[in-house]
C-alpha cells in the first residue's frame, strides 16, 4: 500500500472500535470507583502513575525511551501540566457528581469554548457553520435548564423502559459548574498542547509521559491536605470501603488511560475527521445506554434532547473543518490566483485533449 492511499477497512474500523471501547471503559469504571469510595484525588494519582509505569515498560515491545528528566523540559512543558491537572480534578469531582449518562452534558461547552479562545489567540472570526455548531451545543448544554414549553414532556424512562409521571430530573449545579470549569481547561489545554509539543520536537509519547508524571506530583500535596491519607490507610485494612474495587478499579482505568494514549495516536494516524465524528456520536449514545443499564439512571425528554443538541452540533463543527481541509484542485487554485491577481497559471486550460501538449 502506497503511503497516500487510505487505510483498509478492516484496519480503520479495528481503530475506531478500540478507541471507542477504551474511552467507554474509561468513563464507566471511573463513575463505578467514584460511586464507591470518597477518595476520587488518589484515585486519579493511583491512574496516572499507572500510566507512567507503562511507559517505562513501554520500550519492551516499542521503539520508545522515556524522557529525561531535565530542569529545561519541565519548565517547558509545566503550564500545560499545571493546566492538565486542574481539569482533570475537576472532571473527576463533575464524574463523582453527575450520572454517567449525563456526563457528556455538563461537559458540553468545551467546544464552544475552545472556538472562542482560539479566535481570541488568532484574531479570526469563526465561520457561520462553526457559530452555528456552537450554538447548537450551548443550546444542548442550556436545555435541560431551560427548556423549550411545549417540547419537554415531564415523563421519564426507567432502566426497564417504563415511562414514569415524575417531575424533570436536573443535574446537580455544583456538578454542572465543575463540567464548566473542566470545559474551560481542556479549551485552554487545547491551546498550549500545541506550544508545548514544539517543546518536546512534536512527540506526542514525550509530552504524555510528562503531563501523566508531572500531574501525579501535583496531585500530592492535595491528598495530603486532603485527608485522603487517613482514609486510604483505613480503605486498605478494610475498616472503611471496599479497599480491592478501589484498587481495582484505580489498575484498569491506568492500563485504559495508557491505551487512550495509543489509541489516539492511532485514530490520528488511520481515521478522518469525518470517521472521528462518527465514532465519537456512537460512543456518547452508548455511554448512555450503559449510564441507564448499569447505574440506573433516569433519561428525561429534556436530557435526551439535551445529548442529542450536543452531538449534532459537535458533528457539524467536525463535518465542516473536514470540508475545509480537503485539498483543491489545480482549477480552484487557478481560479484562486486569479481572483488575487497572480497572473501565472499552474493548469493550462489550452492543453490539446487528443495529444495532451500545451499550447504555450
Amino acid at each position: 500500500m502506497a503511503p497516500n492511499d487510505p487505510p483498509p477497512a478492516w484496519k480503520v474500523a479495528g481503530v475506531v472500535g478500540f478507541y471507542m471501547t477504551v474511552a467507554l471503559v474509561m468513563v464507566m469504571t471511573n463513575k463505578w470507583v467514584l460511586s464507591t469510595s470518597s477518595l476520587p484525588l488518589t484515585f486519579l494519582l493511583l491512574q496516572l502513575s499507572t500510566s507512567v509505569l507503562l511507559l517505562h515498560l513501554l520500550p519492551l515491545c516499542y521503539d520508545y525511551v522515556p524522557p529525561r528528566w531535565t530542569r529545561s523540559t519541565i519548565l517547558a512543558v509545566l503550564p500545560v501540566s499545571i493546566v492538565n491537572v486542574v481539569g482533570l480534578m475537576f472532571n473527576i469531582y463533575c464524574l463523582k457528581l453527575v450520572d454517567a449518562s449525563y456526563f457528556q452534558v455538563a461537559r458540553g461547552l468545551t467546544l464552544p469554548m475552545t472556538v472562542v479562545l482560539q479566535a481570541l489567540m488568532n484574531g479570526m472570526r469563526p465561520s457561520a457553520w462553526t457559530i452555528g455548531a456552537c450554538g447548537l451545543v450551548m443550546w444542548g448544554f442550556t436545555y435541560s435548564f431551560l427548556p423549550i414549553p411545549g417540547l419537554s414532556p415531564t415523563p421519564t424512562v426507567d432502566i426497564y423502559g417504563v415511562m414514569e409521571d415524575t417531575r424533570r430530573m436536573e443535574a446537580p449545579m455544583a456538578g454542572m459548574m465543575l463540567g464548566v470549569a473542566s470545559a474551560a481547561m481542556v479549551a485552554v489545554h487545547a491551546i498550549l498542547v500545541k506550544q508545548a509539543l514544539k517543546k518536546v520536537e512534536g512527540h506526542t509519547l514525550d509530552l504524555a509521559y510528562w503531563q501523566n508524571a508531572l500531574s501525579a506530583l501535583a496531585l500530592i500535596p492535595g491528598i495530603i491536605f486532603s485527608g485522603e491519607i487517613g482514609d486510604f490507610v483505613d480503605m486498605v485494612i478494610g475498616k472503611e470501603g471496599d479497599g480491592r474495587a478501589f484498587i481495582i478499579g484505580s489498575g484498569v482505568t491506568g492500563v485504559v488511560g495508557f491505551l487512550i494514549c495509543l489509541a489516539g495516536l492511532l485514530s490520528i494516524k488511520v481515521t478522518s475527521p469525518v470517521t472521528h465524528m462518527f465514532s465519537s456520536a456512537m460512543r456518547s449514545v452508548l455511554q448512555t445506554m450503559l449510564g441507564v443499564y448499569i447505574f440506573g439512571d433516569i433519561l428525561n425528554a429534556s436530557r435526551i434532547m439535551s445529548i442529542v443538541l450536543i452531538i449534532i452540533g459537535s458533528c457539524v463543527y467536525t463535518w465542516n473543518q473536514s470540508r475545509g481541509s480537503l485539498p483543491k484542485s489545480p482549477v480552484q487554485e487557478d481560479r484562486k490566483r486569479l481572483l488575487t491577481g497572480q497572473e501565472k497559471t499552474s493548469y493550462n486550460y489550452a492543453a490539446d485533449p487528443e495529444k495532451g501538449e500545451r499550447k504555450d
